[in-house]
């Protein structure tokens, strides 16, 4: 299949869109509900492992939604409680699914949770992003070459003047992330930055999303041997709204983040990294070179 218009790749994000919010509706309806729990043999954190009735059922409506366009678009399919099919890897699109990112907040009935739905080119570069966070209910939207969207209305950044401390998400407390703190504390303080903040509990996808939403931010993992690191549906949908919005992102050593790797969708072998601020995530590319 060629590649796709302006025409349809509008059209799909739409129907993202559908998905995302029937399926978030769904998932904010069973916060305080009785569900089956269980753990995935899969990842390296429990953050990783946890998966309930609720994510398959959530999985179940998105594609109920998407049906139609990939019977009529040929598309792919990949998506985090089902087998890869590897569909991703002869199909000149695929679906990138992840139907409640953020799971364990979710069973502690905390923000962190959210839906993320991308239409990603067999390059493993996406084309439409969406992400829905129930507990809120926003919406985020971003096709290529279209900007970004929140709840159906383009979508304006804070001022980088504004900042008066620079956030930093999923801070992990190991020796390697100990380095990147005191190299970061070092940078704020040259910057005239007064503060940092180090946030935790939040999944991959409201991690960036609230890096996008901050003046001054970033979120990283640096790679490691063990599998985990998050997975290409991890990041697939913000990735194309930092794009859109001009902020960085990347793997971990400041290349692209590709996500449509042929042998693994984990992402421990290059890490990940999103920033607001150009020089910041140099520095925290450099900080993870040492």
């Amino acid at each position: 299949m060629p590649l796709l218009p302006d025409h349809d790749l509008l059209l799909l994000c739409k129907t993202a869109e559908q998905a995302a919010q029937a399926s978030g509706k769904y998932i904010q309806s069973q916060v305080n509900a009785s569900y089956t729990q269980g753990r995935k043999s899969v990842g390296s954190s429990l953050a990783a492992q946890v998966v309930t009735a609720v994510d398959l059922r959530a999985q179940e409506i998105i594609l109920e939604h998407l049906a139609t366009s990939i019977d009529t678009y040929e598309l792919g399919l990949l998506t985090e409680e089902a087998e890869d099919n590897q569909s991703r890897l002869t199909q000149a699109y695929f679906w990138c699914i992840d139907p409640m990112d953020g799971t364990l907040a979710f069973t502690e009935q905390r923000p962190g949770y959210a839906v993320s739905i991308a239409l990603i080119s067999q390059a493993g570069d996406p084309v439409v992003g969406v992400a829905y966070i129930p507990d809120e209910e926003v919406l985020y939207s971003a096709v290529k070459g279209h900007g970004v969207q929140r709840n159906g209305q383009p979508f304006v950044r804070p001022e980088a003047q504004e900042a008066t401390s620079l956030q930093v998400y999923d801070y992990r407390a190991i020796p390697q992330y100990a380095a990147a703190r005191t190299g970061l504390e070092t940078w704020a303080s040259r910057n005239g930055v007064p503060q940092l903040e180090y946030r935790t509990g939040y999944g991959a996808v409201r991690n960036a999303l609230a890096v996008m939403n901050a003046p001054l931010a970033c979120y990283f993992k640096y790679p490691k041997p063990r599998q985990g690191g998050g997975n290409h549906w991890d990041y697939a949908a913000t990735r194309i709204m930092f794009e859109e919005l001009g902020l960085w992102v990347s793997n971990a050593q400041g290349q692209r983040l590709h996500l449509n790797h042929p042998k693994t969708t984990y992402m421990n072998i290059v890490g990940v990294l999103y920033a607001t601020d150009e020089d910041l995530a140099k520095e925290v590319v450099r900080l993870g070179s040492e």
